[in-house]
């Protein structure tokens, strides 16, 4: 078997994962890249996501990934999608990293919810409604409950449901989103989970896991922190999610990205969410923790699970943002200095600057990556490297402060993170 530096892979990918084939490139022969951009009126704001980067090339926008299926080694598919397009290529005999079908067990709740059954794990309790009209007649007398549909997250992801006062005016907003379908929608209304603690693992799965992964948790939406961590070293509820979980991934013949979501109580834990996709976060620092990126991908592919060679043993990530609205272009001048630093999807380069189209996620920019072998060492390089940031970029680090007390709060309940102590948030926040 070749080694990876002397392969061609090609990343497809909708447009977020720009980290993954940009890493590739930089440690393979050759990466090319694809999102689609296919319609009858072409759009430049899709057109142009991936252009300008160095160390990839991206696909000329009149031909299909599947014109290069003979000098192609690797295919790397990233995120959910393209399981028909996977499942031909095995057939062919190519060697693809990827969910392999197993993507229906993030997209579709109901299969996910019954793969959990169906491993004996516990189920979070939950109602199933069909239609608005039900779930409004549901909803009336209800408080505090968590709503959340499958296939169409573009259009909904999950609500926090407070009582009929504060929420009413969200469901008129739903009927006007899912317009005739409306009554056609599956909802599924769980109730709150009282813990404080939500953990979890980003790793890969290969007919089995690596023997060391990335141990985080996230801030929602604004920060990551995580630990390169020895499996027997994991949580045991966390570890014990991944083990019961691991034949409905191994029914799918998986190979790829793949990351849990736990909420951990006194006395017992729920699996409330399934990554079947490079998670982001932390993808944006698995580029940069796992020195041998290429090769896990490369060997992974082709059936060996091989363990992650860590450049460093921490690793944080806070969001980057900027001022625009959903009709507005962004572009900036990343320094040299922390390009390694800053990952950003739906994106290009043009003139040396980083160009962001017009997209529903409007302000958000990306991440801002650091790493060190401390979790003081970590946030400290990540500050520095905010203070290089173009003027127009805001980097959401004050949340890491939030992110150290629940570490804190964790480990006081058993849940440890690492065996070095937690900082302090005053002592690498200035809040």
């Amino acid at each position: 078997m070749r080694d990876a530096k002397d392969i061609v892979a090609m990343v497809i990918d909708h447009g977020q994962f720009l980290p993954v084939a940009q890493k590739l490139g930089e440690q393979i022969k050759k990466c090319y890249y694809w999102s689609p951009a296919e319609r009858s009126l072409k759009l430049i704001q899709e057109g142009v996501i991936g252009d300008g980067f160095e160390s990839y090339e991206r696909v000329d926008k009149d031909k299909s990934f599947w014109d290069y299926e003979d000098e192609v080694d690797l295919w790397v598919f990233p995120d959910i999608g393209f399981s028909g397009e996977q499942r031909k290529l095995i057939r062919d005999g190519k060697s693809v990293w990827g969910s392999r079908g197993g993507d229906v067990l993030e997209s579709d709740r109901g299969k996910f919810l019954k793969s959990l059954s169906a491993m004996g794990m516990e189920v979070p309790p939950h109602k199933k409604i069909k239609g608005l009209t039900n779930l409004r007649l549901f909803l009336k007398d209800e408080e505090d409950k968590y709503i959340k549909i499958s296939d169409w997250r573009g259009n909904f992801e999950t609500f926090h449901w407070t009582n009929w006062g504060e929420c009413e005016g969200e469901l008129d907003n739903y009927a006007v989103e899912f317009g005739p379908t409306k009554e056609h929608i599956m909802f599924y209304v769980f109730d709150p989970i009282d813990t404080e603690i939500e953990d979890g693992m980003d790793t890969y799965y290969v007919d089995g896991f690596p023997n060391i992964v990335l141990h985080g948790m996230e801030c929602k939406d604004k920060s990551y922190i995580g630990c390169m961590t020895e499996w027997d070293k994991i949580p045991e509820q966390v570890r014990e999610t991944s083990e019961l979980f691991a034949p409905a991934l191994a029914a799918y013949d998986y190979r790829g990205f793949f990351a849990t979501e736990v909420r951990i109580l006194p006395d017992k834990y729920y699996f409330i969410d399934t990554t079947n996709r490079a998670p982001s976060p932390p993808h944006q620092l698995q580029t940069e923790l796992w020195g041998n990126y290429a090769d896990i991908i490369w060997q992974g592919a082709n059936g060996n699970c091989i363990d992650p060679d860590p450049t460093a043993q921490f690793g944080v990530q806070a969001l980057l943002s900027c001022s625009r609205n959903s009709k507005e272009w962004a572009a900036f001048k990343i320094p040299d200095s922390i390009k390694s630093n800053v990952k950003c999807g739906f994106c290009c380069e043009i003139d040396g600057r980083l160009v962001f189209p017009p997209h529903q996620l409007e302000t958000m920019c990306g991440y801002l990556t650091a790493t060190g072998d401390t979790i003081q060492k970590a946030i400290s390089n990540l500050q520095d490297c905010v203070k290089e940031l173009p003027a127009g970029m805001k980097c959401e680090d004050k949340s890491i402060a939030e992110l150290l007390k629940e570490l804190q709060a964790a480990e006081e309940k058993g849940i440890e993170f690492s065996d070095q102590k937690i900082p302090e948030p005053a002592t690498v926040i200035n809040e």
